[in-house]
């Protein structure tokens, strides 16, 4: 095996190999709010036909989701999301909660709310051992059982694609605008890199083995956003590394998601390629996605997400919130339990 082909093993190149475009992640974005046909994604997100066939087929094949018989007289099937899929649902939490926060027009005419406390949230990610919020520069990387070289993946698209939702539905999305920078592959890698402290142009194109163009491109794409910003290291000849910025440092908690969930779901029999320490108690790190009022653990089946259309719009002021509750799906577990803590809180 060349080793020009080579790259080291890692959690999230894996992850985003499957879901790191922008189409893959509106077609999840609209399956955490119920979306199971195959014309309502079409129609909703502006897809075209054989681009979501494409998309659907490689989420099912990887197990994302599953291909069911529907319910009725036409004996249609429909996608509905598995454990693997609803898995997914913490690291669109976090592409919401940063577009909240950086998206001067994001998603800010939107809010979550949590089923059990019934307040408004903010989610976060804390340790499960000490339960205080996860920072970038608060984790320590070693190497875990699944560490060594592995084959690099080459990905299905190189180009940034160009995505434009359906003019009605933009309000309605989880990811708002966020998904223009999140839903790119290399430009993730990118930004993983510097978390784990690979900065320079040089040690990143060697690293995930990205073509100069490629590179190039995505870090004067970063820089433009305010991700990253270059800083000089070296005089005569000047040379640069890049370094995050305050807004860089907050996509940690998406990447940290990423991880996790490749670690779950795309790590091979030798384990994880890397393990996570939390600095401040010690041990290993798993991450927790929780409400920041209650404390509770989130999912898809607890969260419900409302969004307002923008004053002078044509359709209503406001639309109906969505969840994957049990009264969305009465028959997954997780869902059955959320209504009964549902109805708990509210009693």
């Amino acid at each position: 095996m060349p080793t020009s082909q080579l790259v080291r093993s890692n959690s999230v190149a894996r992850a985003l190999n499957l879901v790191g475009d922008r189409w893959a992640l509106l077609i999840l974005d609209e399956a955490f709010q119920g979306t199971r046909r195959f014309t309502d994604w079409r129609d909703r997100i502006g897809i075209a036909s054989n681009v979501l066939a494409d998309r659907l087929k490689r989420l099912t094949a990887a197990g994302c989701f599953e291909l069911v018989a529907r319910e009725g007289s036409d004996k249609r099937s429909e996608y509905r999301l598995t454990e693997m899929g609803l898995d997914l649902y913490s690291s669109a939490l976090m592409v919401w909660r940063f577009d909240k926060r950086w998206s001067p027009a994001g998603s800010h005419m939107s809010t979550l709310t949590h089923i059990v406390c019934g307040h408004t949230l903010n989610p976060q990610i804390v340790c499960r051992a000490c339960r205080r919020e996860v920072k970038a520069t608060e984790v320590r990387y070693e190497e875990g059982p699944g560490a060594g070289m592995a084959m690099r993946t080459p990905p299905r698209h190189n180009r940034r694609s160009s995505v434009t939702s359906n003019s009605g539905n933009g309000a309605r999305t989880l990811f708002g605008e966020a998904v223009d920078l999140i839903g790119d592959r290399w430009t993730q890698l990118v930004v993983a890199s510097l978390f784990i402290g690979i900065r320079r142009y040089d040690d990143i194109k060697n690293e995930w083995k990205i073509a100069t163009n490629i590179l190039a491109d995505r870090l004067k794409q970063l820089v433009e956003a305010g991700v990253v910003q270059r800083r000089l290291y070296q005089h005569g000849p000047e040379r640069y590394e890049y370094v995050l910025t305050p807004k860089g440092y907050d996509l940690y908690p998406f990447v940290l998601t990423l991880l996790r969930w490749g670690d779950r779901w795309l790590a091979d029999e030798s384990g994880p390629p890397m393990i996570l320490y939390h600095k401040p108690c010690g041990q290993r790190l798993d991450p927790v996605l929780v409400c920041d009022h209650c404390g509770g653990e989130l999912d898809a089946h607890t969260v419900k997400f409302e969004f307002k259309v923008p004053a002078g719009s044509r359709r209503a002021k406001s639309a109906p919130a969505t969840a994957l509750t049990a009264e969305r799906d009465a028959s997954h577990p997780a869902g059955r339990k959320a209504g009964h803590k549902a109805k708990a809180a509210r009693d």
